[in-house]
């Protein structure tokens, strides 16, 4: 008898998951960022270039391949989290101080 193949079971490699801070390239070898990323478009800024550009994700996973993925710790140092957390308390106390 033969087994019965079913399509429950996920095929195919994964594609891992793009996140802001990584680190790009094209086929020509040109270097990009990803800065933000929606539902269906990925914002990026091309090295040298000071204009951001948008793509669908569709476009841009055929046409870049990943150079580098930022760990979470180089990403807090680059986005000064610390700094931004220190100005919202300070907002939150004025607002407070206020009432």
């Amino acid at each position: 008898m033969k087994k019965k193949i079913n399509s429950l079971a996920a095929g195919g490699q994964t594609r891992p998951e793009i996140l802001p801070g990584d680190i790009f390239q094209d086929n020509r070898g040109e270097r990009i960022t990803v800065k933000m990323v929606t539902d269906n478009r990925i914002t990026y800024i091309r090295e040298g270039y000071s204009g951001e550009c948008v793509f669908p994700i569709e476009r841009f996973e055929r046409e870049f391949s990943l150079v580098k993925r930022q760990t979470f710790s180089e990403w807090c140092k680059s986005n000064n989290t610390a700094e931004k957390i220190q100005n919202l308390r300070t907002l939150i106390a004025a607002k407070r101080a206020g009432k």
